[in-house]
């Protein structure tokens, strides 16, 4: 009895041609590297190890998910041509962002500098910002106040 390399046997180092074509029909038929790894009986580990390794193995799920991406964006230009609305949106807003996108952009420029030299030399001097206006009402109540404070002071 000949004996082998001791150690684990790598479980997808024997892959076919008809493999490397199932794999990419599972790719592209949008199943997931773990859902892929669950119908080749390895650990999804076993996946990402091989697809480093492996160029070919890589190669067949990028190009099966390649497949499913045209394959789904054919469709969606298709029903924009249709006068499907929805798809002429999607379409437009991932092929032209800069015309069709739902927010825009917008750039400020804030010069904080004159507002920070302010607060320091209102710090260094300990003058205190000055109040906002109260309104009407606010004044009122803050007088009657005041008033209501002055004649306890009286009372005592």
């Amino acid at each position: 009895m000949e004996k082998g390399k001791p150690g684990r046997k790598r479980k997808l180092a024997q892959l076919s041609e008809d493999d490397y074509k199932q794999i990419s029909l599972w790719a592209g038929d949008g199943l997931n590297e773990s859902q892929i790894a669950t119908l080749l009986n390895v650990n999804i580990s076993t996946i990402t190890r091989e697809k480093k390794r492996n160029e070919q193995f890589a190669h067949a799920i990028k190009k099966g998910r390649y497949k499913a991406v045209q394959l789904v964006a054919n469709k969606v230009f298709q029903n924009a041509m249709d006068g499907k609305e929805t798809s002429a949106i999607f379409f437009l807003k991932n092929r032209d962002p800069d015309n069709w996108a739902d927010r825009q952009e917008i750039n400020y420029n804030l010069d904080l500098k004159n507002v920070l030299t302010d607060a320091r030399s209102r710090i260094i001097e300990h003058r205190p910002a000055p109040a906002p206006a109260l309104s009407k009402r606010a004044q009122s109540l803050s007088e009657n106040a005041q008033g209501e404070q002055a004649s306890e002071g009286v009372n005592e």
